[in-house]
């Protein structure tokens, strides 16, 4: 959530290519929305916001989303704006100009701490339980998946960006790599893929893609 329209399109082009989904929102009316609507896995926020300022929305968010984690990007660099943000709940502060790469580091370091506290795991709108094998969107519906779908799916993310060969799920999966003549694998992930997104046809898909002659790539 960033008012810079400059590094909104910037990330928008760098995450997606590290695995990310990336919503944009121009202030804070836009980002609680997005939040009600997505479960996202992080948000990334400006202070300096129209409207009601980062800090202020960040002490809202954690009144109804505790541990949504937060990372801080502003041009107000001094020690003070630091302590306050990171007291007022924010995981992590990064002072404009930063490298994307920076951020993507930081990223990664604040998700890994968050999947040792957290039963669940953001995908899309979906929060994913892999203990439970159990799929629950904003609202509080909820999908069962197999135990071998919930398997595949923790395979995925723990894996996103990168393309998975067949041999590499059966492998994973059954311990043995795929038989070319043997559409278990692919039957599988369709099923999972029409749990994820029930209304979204294959060649659209957002975060199941397949890659032609290669595998599957993950995207949460």
């Amino acid at each position: 959530m960033d008012d810079d329209n400059v590094l909104q399109a910037l990330l928008a082009h760098f995450l997606p290519m590290h695995g990310f989904v990336v919503r944009r929102a121009l202030n804070t009316e836009q980002a609680s929305l997005l939040i009600a609507e997505t479960c996202p896995t992080l948000v990334i926020l400006d202070i300096l916001m129209p409207g009601m300022n980062g800090l202020e929305w960040i002490q809202q968010l954690r009144q109804q989303h505790p541990t949504l984690p937060v990372i801080i990007v502003s041009s107000q660099s001094s020690y003070e704006d630091r302590i306050q943000s990171l007291e007022l709940g924010a995981d992590d502060y990064i002072a404009k100009p930063f490298h994307p790469k920076e951020l993507l580091i930081r990223i990664h370091n604040v998700l890994r701490h968050h999947s040792v506290n957290t039963p669940y795991i953001s995908i899309g709108p979906w929060q994913f339980f892999p203990e439970e094998a159990l799929l629950r969107d904003a609202q509080g519906h909820e999908t069962k998946l197999t135990t071998t779908e919930a398997q595949l799916l923790l395979f995925f993310h723990r894996n996103a960006g990168r393309i998975l060969s067949r041999d590499a799920i059966s492998v994973h999966l059954h311990g043995i790599e795929d038989n070319p003549l043997d559409r278990r694998i692919d039957m599988r992930i369709n099923r999972l893929r029409k749990k994820l997104e029930p209304n979204t046809k294959a060649e659209h898909a957002r975060h199941l893609r397949t890659v032609w002659r290669q595998g599957y790539r993950f995207t949460s």
